[in-house]
């Protein structure tokens, strides 16, 4: 138990010898829904990427963020009619090259991340002009969705909706340091989401952020 509790404080003192420090970007970012029973639905979104290094070095660091984004996406036209059940609205599919019309919704993405930043603003001391990051967490994301389905008719409809969807989170991108007197540069990100929420979408997303 002693030695425990003296390797435990090593650890703890090893770690206050870094430094740390907070970061974040901000910028347009566009997200796909997707699963085998709905046709994709793509939103564009504005997000804002805060992230607190845990620990850095001049070479790397070990940071957590939360990427909000938050947006929708646009409504289509076609020429199928459609119907009301409740608060749903449905529409027969006529197989028009325009397909089925849809309505514009809106959308939000919170994940949680933990990643490690390599060179170019890993962190505020580094100076490299490239860098680049890969991570994960968890992400909740409640968005579009088009699901299709069939009646005993045999008409086709697709039901233009929102869902929740959360699952664990991977991205990975790099940074672009405009200056070596500051730390302000481009992030490019892309990241994927896992559902593990019954028959909801896997979520898809690039972002384009300036970072500062």
């Amino acid at each position: 138990m002693k030695k425990f509790i003296l390797l435990a404080v090593a650890c703890l003192a090893g770690v206050n010898t870094f430094s740390q420090s907070f970061m974040h970007a901000i910028g347009i970012s566009t997200f796909i829904d997707h699963t085998s029973r709905m046709r994709n639905v793509v939103s564009a979104a504005i997000t804002y990427s805060p992230r607190f290094n845990l620990m850095e070095t001049k070479k790397m660091s070990v940071s957590v963020g939360i990427p909000l984004s938050v947006g929708g996406s646009g409504g289509s036209g076609g020429g199928s009619e459609g119907y009301y059940v409740g608060d749903d609205y449905y529409y027969y599919d006529d197989n028009e090259d325009s397909g089925p019309q849809t309505k514009g919704r809106w959308m939000v993405d919170i994940p949680v991340i933990i990643n490690l930043n390599f060179a170019g603003l890993s962190s505020k001391i580094n100076e490299n002009k490239f860098g680049f990051f890969v991570g994960g967490g968890f992400g909740y994301h409640y968005g579009p969705v088009n699901l299709e389905h069939v009646d005993r008719n045999g008409n086709h409809y697709t039901d233009s909706t929102m869902q929740n969807s959360y699952g664990p989170i991977g991205n990975l991108g790099m940074r672009i340091k405009l200056s070596k007197r500051t730390h302000e540069g481009i992030d490019i990100k892309f990241s994927y989401m896992k559902s593990v929420s019954k028959r909801q979408p896997d979520i898809y997303g690039v972002a384009v952020m300036y970072a500062f």
